[in-house]
């Protein structure tokens, strides 16, 4: 055990089993070392000088000869905590330089327009999160909704998204699967009476679905409404959200207006 937690400290195997040893015996010369590790003795010398680099080993001279002295074991928490200093202080200049720089670098990716943001989410809480981000929009919301899936799984936080979105400017036109319970739903007209302006019907026989996509303000978002499977994909690219837009506008205009009740 002790043996790992010094190659923890950055020794390897010999240069441990050299500093041990030495703790062991007291002071000694490198060729009396080597005897007694089984070394040759060209390889504990350099050991020892690394180690009195470390200020683990401290070095007199007698009689011309070497003498090596392990230092107490204690000076191994100051070694580290000297260390955990310099690491500490190299990651915050690190950190410092790489704040002064994202800027650059951010715009490098804001100015490649071909680059998409992607942001995923998973689970439940990732239809709030989707929902959410379409707040922020200064542009109009249009989206492909499943108004019974829906409803069926994420009614309450759907609710509390459309109280929040009431409280906006936003505006929203939908494109909607045609079922009984959404017409049922919207033709009312209390659905989100403020910020929806409109809404027309996709046949459900032809075209079914079981998510939501929205489309605002250069982003494209994907949610799914499969129980215990939600995930949730925001995409941000001009040209993504481009052609996203342009294939709903088509789909609005080719559909027929829904008849006033």
């Amino acid at each position: 055990m002790i043996q790992n937690t010094l190659k923890s400290l950055g020794l390897d195997e010999k240069e441990a089993k050299t500093y041990l040893k030495l703790l062991k015996t007291g002071s000694n010369r490198a060729s009396t070392l080597a005897y007694q590790i089984g070394l040759p003795r060209t390889t504990v010398q350099n050991i020892l000088l690394r180690l009195e680099g470390e200020e683990l080993v401290t070095k007199s001279t007698n009689k011309n000869v070497h003498i090596f002295t392990a230092t107490h074991p204690e000076n191994l928490l100051k070694i580290l905590q000297i260390k955990k200093k310099q690491a500490t202080g190299k990651y915050d200049k690190m950190m410092e330089g790489l704040k002064q720089v994202m800027p650059e670098m951010v715009g490098m990716i804001e100015s490649n327009k071909a680059i998409p943001n992607v942001k995923f989410f998973q689970g439940k809480d990732a239809a709030r999160k989707i929902l959410y981000d379409t707040l922020t929009s200064k542009t109009e919301l249009k989206d492909f909704a499943n108004i019974d899936a829906m409803f069926e799984q994420i009614k309450d936080i759907n609710d509390d998204y459309v109280k929040e979105r009431e409280k906006t400017n936003l505006t929203k036109r939908s494109l909607l699967l045609d079922t009984p319970f959404a017409r049922k739903v919207y033709e009312k007209g209390k659905y989100s009476p403020k910020s929806h302006k409109g809404y027309k019907w996709i046949k459900q026989s032809l075209y079914p679905f079981a998510l939501e996509m929205n489309i605002y303000d250069g982003k494209i978002s994907y949610l799914t409404y499969i129980e215990d499977n939600f995930v949730g994909v925001i995409i941000e690219n001009d040209y993504i959200y481009q052609m996203h837009e342009s294939m709903w506008n088509l789909i609005w205009d080719l559909l027929p207006t829904p008849k006033a009740k």
